[in-house]
């Protein structure tokens, strides 16, 4: 059966990175300079490319964990799964010592 699909484009044939060695995207740095130099050479690949936002989605949907997706290495994208999971927190009103609630000055506006 033919694939229905088989002819649409994909966001990954437009990205720069396409063809590129795919150890400057995956760095192997011993050391934290080496490692964080290798990481800003992948960046700054990704800061020129058309469909960054695109690759950054879906490696968080998929929950790549190795190498530069989208701009971000792991641990930013690790932090950006758990800020978008954290239940969102809203701002109680203060209560006084007399039990009065206080209305906060920046939200009173």
């Amino acid at each position: 059966m033919p694939n229905p699909h088989a002819n649409e484009e994909h966001w990954s044939d437009h990205a720069i990175c396409r063809g590129a060695d795919p150890d400057l995207f995956f760095p192997i740095g011993y050391a934290a300079p080496i490692l964080r130099e290798q990481e800003e050479r992948a960046k700054a690949v990704c800061g020129h490319c058309p469909v960054v936002g695109a690759c950054l989605s879906w490696a968080l949907r998929v929950g790549e964990p190795d190498g530069i997706w989208g701009g971000t290495t792991p641990e930013e994208r690790r932090l950006l799964r758990r800020a978008a999971d954290a239940p969102v927190r809203h701002r109680l009103p203060a209560i006084s010592v007399r039990g009065d609630v206080e209305e906060d000055a920046r939200h009173a506006a």
